[in-house]
This record gives C-alpha cells, sequence and structure tokens, in this order.
C-alpha cells in the first residue's frame, strides 16, 4: 500500500490524510519496450483543487517523456520534471479520481531508467497544499543503537533498540527514535509503551535502571519505516555501539601515603572510663559510668555530646551546662564528688529522655581529671565504634596526623558520592584525601569529603575512601561518621 507521508516541498509542511482513501495514488506500468515504458496515474481527489503538481526524479538520464494533461518543465540533466496542471486540468472536484498517464524513452544501449521520485502536490480551492509521495530514497538505518530484523509475514519489521545506561534513574528514561518514512504505528515489547507522532516515536517505561545496565526494548513496525535516529538523556546514539562506563577507582588517586595499608582498627582507650545502658524505655535510656582514679583528685569534668537533642540528667555533679541546641553537656564534680581517691573506681550515672520513636546516641564523652597534687589529664570515652572507618598512627607518619579507610557498600544506585562526614574528637587541622577525585573541608572537630566530580556508584558497589587527618595538637579519635543522613557509627 502506498501511503501519503510528509515530505518538506516547497509548498507543503503538513501530512494529508485522504477522506476517500489513505493510498496516495495508484500507479501501475501498462505497456514496456526496448527503450522506455509508458504508465497510469489515478489520483484521488478528496477535496476541490485549484492547482495540482506532480515531481519526479530518475535515477538515470531519459532522452524524452512525457506527461500527459499538464505544463512540463524538465531539468536541463534529463533527471527531473515537474508537471503543473493546465487550465482544464488544474481544477478537480471533491470525490473523484484524477486520471493521467506518461511515457518515459532512454538509450536502449544505456543503462534501464526508472522512477527515483514521484511526489504529488494538491493545493485546495479553500486554501493550503499537501503533499504525498509514491516513491522515497530509503533512509540509512541505524547500526549502532538498534538491531533490525527480517520483515515478518505481515510486511512488518522487528529490531531492538540497545542502550548502555551510564547513570542510575528510578524509571527508564525515555527513548525518542526517529523514523523515516513516518509511521503509523509501532510496537514496543513487553514493559514499554509507545507514543508516536509524525517522524517520533517516544518509549516509555516505569522499570528501573542501573549504571552500566543494557537496555534492550524489542519493536516492530511497518516495513517501510527506517529507524534512523535513536536519542536517549539528549544524546544521539544512532550508529553508536553501547559501551560500559570505566567505573574503576584508581588507586594513584588516593592520598600520597608511604605507610602500609592500614588493615588494624585503634584499640579502645584503656584506663579513661567505661560506661554502660542498664535500661532502656520507648523514649530514652539509663547508663552507669565507671571511672578509673589513679591519683587523687581535687575536681573533674564531663563533657557529653548526643546526636540529637535529650533531655538528660548526670548524677554526682552540678547542674548541667547545655548548648549546641541541647546537644552537648557540661558536668562539673560536686563538693562531695570533686574529690576521689586514688586507686578507686569512681561509679556514677545517667539517664537521658528524647521525642518518642526518635533513636538517639552518644556520639563521645571527654572525661578531665585534675589531681590534688597538681595538674589535670583529659581523656576520651568511646563506647559505640565506628566499624566503618579504620584510623591508625604509623612511625611513618608525623606524631599530628592519623590515617584511615572509609569504606561502605552502595546498596542501592547512585550518580555520585554522598557527602561523607567525619567528626573526631580533637581539632582538626586539615584533612588529604584523593587527589583529583575528592574534596575535604574541615570546621573544628569536623571534616566533610565530597566528590570533586561525580563518582557514579551502582548498586553493590565498596565505595572505599582513604584519608590522613592533621590535628592542631595530639590526635584525637573518631567519635562519628555520616554517609550522607546515614548515621554510620550507631545504627
Amino acid at each position: 500500500m502506498l501511503l501519503w507521508v510528509a515530505l518538506v516541498t516547497t509548498l507543503v509542511t503538513t501530512t494529508l490524510t485522504l477522506e476517500l482513501n489513505d493510498e496516495c495514488a495508484e500507479y501501475e506500468i501498462v505497456e514496456r519496450w526496448n527503450n522506455g515504458w509508458k504508465g497510469h496515474l489515478n489520483i484521488p481527489i478528496p477535496r476541490d483543487t485549484r492547482s495540482w503538481r506532480i515531481s519526479a526524479t530518475f535515477d538515470n538520464k531519459i532522452l524524452a517523456g512525457d506527461f500527459w494533461a499538464g505544463e512540463k518543465r524538465w531539468s536541463q540533466d534529463k533527471l527531473s520534471v515537474k508537471v503543473i496542471g493546465n487550465d482544464w486540468s488544474a481544477r478537480q472536484t471533491a470525490g473523484s479520481v484524477f486520471k493521467t498517464g506518461f511515457t518515459v524513452n532512454y538509450n536502449e544501449h544505456g543503462p534501464e531508467v526508472n522512477f527515483k521520485t514521484l511526489e504529488i502536490t494538491l493545493c485546495w480551492l479553500d486554501g493550503g497544499c499537501d503533499t504525498c509521495s509514491l516513491f522515497y530514497q530509503a533512509a540509512e538505518e541505524c547500526e549502532g543503537g538498534f538491531q533490525v530484523n527480517e520483515e515478518d509475514e505481515e510486511g512488518a519489521r522487528g529490531g531492538e533498540v540497545r542502550i548502555m545506561s551510564t547513570e542510575c534513574s528510578s524509571t527508564t528514561p525515555d527513548i525518542t527514535l526517529t523514523l523515516s518514512p513516518p509511521a503509523p504505528w509501532l510496537e514496543p515489547g513487553p514493559g514499554y509503551i509507545a507514543n508516536c507522532s509524525a517522524e517520533h516515536c517516544v518509549l516509555s517505561s516505569e522499570m528501573e535502571v542501573g549504571i552500566n545496565q543494557l537496555i534492550q526494548v524489542p519493536i516492530r513496525l511497518p516495513g517501510i519505516s527506517r529507524v534512523v535516529g535513536v536519542n536517549f538523556r539528549d544524546q544521539d546514539l544512532c550508529n553508536v555501539e553501547p559501551v560500559e562506563e570505566d567505573l574503576s577507582l584508581d588507586p594513584t588517586r588516593e592520598p600520597d601515603t608511604t605507610s602500609d595499608p592500614i588493615t588494624t582498627v585503634e584499640p579502645p582507650v584503656e584506663g579513661c572510663a567505661e560506661y554502660e545502658i542498664v535500661e532502656r524505655w520507648n523514649n530514652g535510656w539509663k547508663g552507669h559510668l565507671y571511672i578509673p582514679i589513679p591519683a587523687d583528685t581535687r575536681e573533674w569534668r564531663l563533657e557529653t555530646v548526643f546526636t540529637a537533642p535529650v533531655v538528660a540528667d548526670f548524677w554526682a555533679g552540678l547542674p548541667e551546662v547545655w548548648s549546641e541546641g541541647h546537644t552537648r553537656s557540661v558536668v562539673l564534680g560536686r563538693d562531695w564528688s570533686a574529690e576521689q581517691k586514688a586507686g578507686t573506681v569512681f561509679q556514677t550515672g545517667f539517664t537521658a529522655n528524647h521525642p518518642e520513636g526518635k533513636q538517639v546516641w552518644i556520639k563521645w564523652m571527654k572525661l578531665k581529671l585534675c589531681w590534688k597534687d597538681g595538674g589535670c589529664s583529659t581523656c576520651d570515652i568511646i563506647k559505640q565504634k565506628c566499624t566503618s572507618l579504620q584510623v591508625a598512627s604509623s612511625s611513618l607518619l608525623a606524631s599530628d596526623t592519623r590515617e584511615g579507610t572509609f569504606t561502605k557498600l552502595i546498596e542501592t544506585c547512585q550518580n555520585d558520592m554522598s557527602p561523607i562526614t567525619l567528626e573526631f574528637s580533637k581539632r582538626v587541622k586539615r584533612l588529604i584525601v584523593g587527589r583529583g577525585r575528592y574534596q575535604a573541608e574541615c570546621s573544628g572537630y569536623t571534616c566533610t569529603v565530597t566528590s570533586v566530580k561525580p563518582i557514579k556508584l551502582p548498586k553493590d558497589t565498596l565505595l572505599t575512601v582513604k584519608f590522613q587527618a592533621v590535628f592542631w595538637s595530639k590526635p584525637g579519635k573518631l567519635v562519628g561518621i555520616n554517609y550522607g543522613e546515614e548515621d554510620m557509627c550507631h545504627n
């Protein structure tokens, strides 16, 4: 069947849909001889016309030709002709069939001549023109990004769109196919729907896609149409073979350190103090604190930081001083509790209450003991260990520097690494991270690591970030770590 198609000429920009039938015209060769042939052309007229035009091109030069019922304008090279309706034939009546014909002659010793294109333009009595084409030059089909199959018994063609996704998305981004000539229908495979308009068909799906995932969409379309364009995420992927992205983490981009790989976790602090949670309820808990006393004390000071605001009570101390939105507390020993004897263990405790249903932990505790003979000593009390991060010292590092390795198993595909926030018990001067890949910014006790350029992380990727922390004075300990909004020390 010969269908109307949208081909741009000097007169038209729209597609005609005939009311009588959906054929452009009936065309047949009725007679042949050694160096030529004669044909008939029957053109349905859906509306009253004021003029018409037939435009034809040939695949080889002709010697002579004749189109009946119109004024002929041949090109000098005899490769094309335009026929315009004359006075008696220009006006045709709606519902009729305009019948005309033609003859073509060529050199009998030369190549055979056939139509290359044959277009018919009808201009309507009430304004406007439309064009259809009986023949067209088949467009070059995509070879990469689309694989074609043979035509089936119904004259339809099958194929498969093949695209490598370079980003993760909760739904498949739209795939836009460009068809030549335009297709009145297109059938995609399971999980996809097609929305076609003019020469474009948009394939949509609610399926999730990941990084380096090959998207394969089988399609079925009219045998006359060719897939000449494949667009995905605003990129033209026609004639582009799917290629995976290189997602390897180059180890040469890690901190320039001469120390051995980190394999041990820093041991817990010994001789400082310990605490344990002895009772829990819906919106709080109670803890006990055990403080070894190596020498007679004249006073002590306990500083505690929580992960969220709480209402807390520390026993055996003066009224607490709260700051930072009721997340940081400072408690001083009372008159009767300030002085402790050497060799004893000072036992005290605390309660903490928070909004019901909210999870709250102690991020870290800092204990200061001042001796009766003069001087003071400070240590950090750490209960919850940040198992997602290893921190170690080395004889090859400066005394104020510690190095560590952050690891995180990526459970859902990410188009970029989330910020990594590290909190230490001592003020940090700077954090050294992988050259060209990461960057770090420190303020007080906290450092935040971000990517210089987006780092794509497929599901089940093990993210590994090495660093060196340089402190202002004595090295501190890790007391908190977040990956984005995820608390990785206390979860």
